[in-house]
């Protein structure tokens, strides 16, 4: 399918350069012209418990506060309909966290140390003088132009760029953030566009020592050759948009996800005591044939507008079959250490969200369902929870919580950094046992540029939790699969609270701060350290940030 696209993609830009002369040829050739857009935030936050830096041990009780600034930027360079846009960003900690500024290694020795301590997802720290090194996130890189000789008209682009409405209006409830590769939208008529997407997620060049061990060109041997070793993981989403009536736009979607061995860690979390990387490989880290996973996610995305009404449905299905190694830790369940297991994807995920405006008074709820599986199961047989391609921790972003999704300190979320269990905002789901949401929030304007919002949500996993269990890097929580069980299983994750005061108070500038609390269930009682009293701890957060947009 992928070498199908790329023939395609190479006989279209073909048939570009061999057009007549009087489509080629401009009268008056038009002016490049560019702009630089982008944002600067300025962002302090006091929080507790939220547990980046232990792994996500929410019985430890660890308080932070600290500030920091987050630069990003778009240089866009225009031609005629054609554009191309190089965009980058920055984000750095007051103050210097660690042995040094940057948390890129600047020479050859600095990368083989002990890495540089720092806030989860910043590029470093400004220390005194502010000199930090080698610090630049890429985050676009493409162009994008009208396609020639094509009887409809037809927007290409091409390189690093964000997925935008590739698969849905919602923000990341299957595809968010940034990918590299080929987007293809056409609009066919009034009413009726199409969205055609492909994703290059991995790319296994010759010579890694991918099949014959040989050091090949590139130099790889050994345990190196093994961990440059990727497989060819694409994903192909197809989307057309309609509307049939005024106010109902709708959006189904198609797409396969295909991924050899292991693959991006965005694409897949660890779940269940499934290791996102040795239960794809050979116990010593080689490349075992035949372990693939096919994932395809079929959908419909719709938003309804009338007068002051708003509805905004999803669901999501997901199907498909994904190849296995079972760990040893899996003997108790009755599966075999070694051996490679197909389960079957059988999931779900609906979200809806409704809305309705009262004057200055905005109502709003949103109820999110998606399926799981039970504590003893062990997934080699049957995948129930839904997994996305790739969310950039951003599910529910949009909502406004500031703990179990994106608020408005997007780098200190609950259990943000995964580091034992996938964080909610990237994975959807809790661990394997799928989610449940209900929340309502309502929004006052008290003057156009002065607004308070406040709400509060009900989160619940689908299917109960071992609290018994173990967190695992990279695995999630391993369940305890045979035997008595000390503690008995829960759904009842916690009840968040969230409150976000916004002012724009001056052209381009803005002024928001919000504050999250939540009253924390047992179900996480898994998530903590085995080691103290295994009982969840509430976690709280406040954020005061300064966002310049120009």
């Amino acid at each position: 399918m992928r070498r199908l696209l790329l023939f395609s993609l190479a006989l279209m830009a073909l048939l570009g350069f061999v057009a007549p002369p009087d489509v080629l040829a401009q009268a008056a050739a038009p002016k490049p012209n560019f702009t630089i857009t982008g944002f600067i935030d300025t962002v302090g936050t006091y929080s507790r418990n939220v547990s980046n830096a232990d792994g996500g041990a929410f019985n430890r009780n660890d308080k932070q506060g600290y500030g920091r600034s987050r630069g990003r930027f778009d240089i866009i360079g225009e031609v005629g309909q054609a554009k191309a846009v190089f965009g980058f960003e920055l984000d750095e900690v007051w103050g210097q966290t660690g042995s040094t500024n940057s948390t890129f290694p600047t020479t050859a020795s600095a990368a083989s140390t002990t890495p540089v301590a720092n806030q989860f997802g910043t590029d470093g720290s400004f220390g005194l003088n502010t000199d930090v090194r080698g610090q630049l996130e890429v985050k676009w890189l493409y162009v994008e132009f009208p396609a020639p000789l094509i009887p409809v008209p037809m927007i290409v682009r091409l390189g690093a760029q964000p997925f935008a409405t590739a698969s849905s209006y919602k923000l990341a409830t299957y595809a968010n953030g940034d990918f590299a590769g080929v987007n293809l939208y056409t609009t066919l008529g009034p009413t009726l566009k199409l969205q055609t997407t492909y994703v290059a997620v991995e790319e296994n060049l010759v010579g890694t020592g991918t099949k014959n061990g040989l050091p090949g060109p590139t130099g790889y041997t050994g345990s190196t050759a093994n961990s440059q070793n990727r497989g060819d993981d694409f994903a192909t989403i197809v989307s057309p948009e309609f509307t049939p009536m005024k106010g109902l736009d709708i959006k189904p979607m198609l797409s396969l996800f295909h991924a050899s061995g292991t693959t991006s860690a965005s694409a897949r979390q660890g779940r269940g005591g499934i290791n996102t990387s040795t239960a794809y490989t050979n116990p010593d880290g080689t490349s075992r044939g035949g372990v693939n996973e096919d994932r395809i996610t079929v959908g419909v995305d719709a938003r309804y507008r009338m007068g002051p009404f708003s509805f905004d449905p999803s669901i999501l299905y997901q199907f498909g079959s994904r190849n296995v190694v079972a760990p040893s830790t899996f003997a108790s369940s009755g599966a075999l250490p070694g051996r490679k297991y197909r389960a079957d994807l059988d999931a779900w995920l609906v979200d809806i969200r409704a809305g309705y405006q009262l004057g200055p008074l905005l109502l709003q709820g949103v109820g999110v369902y998606s399926t799981g599986n039970s504590a003893r199961n062990n997934t080699l047989g049957k995948v129930r929870y839904f997994q996305p391609l790739d969310t950039d921790t951003s599910y529910l972003a949009d909502w406004g919580t500031q703990l179990t999704s994106l608020g408005l300190d997007y780098l200190n979320a609950m259990n943000e950094a995964g580091g034992n269990v996938p964080y909610a905002g990237t994975a959807i789901g809790w661990d394997k046992y799928g989610r449940i949401q209900a929340g309502v929030k309502a929004t006052y304007a008290l003057t156009p540029a002065l607004s308070v919002m406040a709400g509060a949500n009900g989160h619940w996993t689908a299917e109960g939790v071992d609290r018994s269990g173990t967190m695992v890097a990279g695995s999630g929580i391993l369940p305890v699969f045979a035997g008595p069980r000390p503690r008995d299983t829960s759904q009842y994750v916690g009840t968040e609270f969230m409150s976000v005061l916004s002012w724009r108070f001056a052209p381009g500038l803005g002024w928001d701060n919000a504050v999250g609390y939540m009253i924390m269930g047992p179900a996480l009682d898994a998530m903590t350290d085995a080691t103290l009293a295994r009982n969840t701890k509430d976690v709280s957060i406040f954020t005061s940030r300064v966002r310049f947009s120009f």
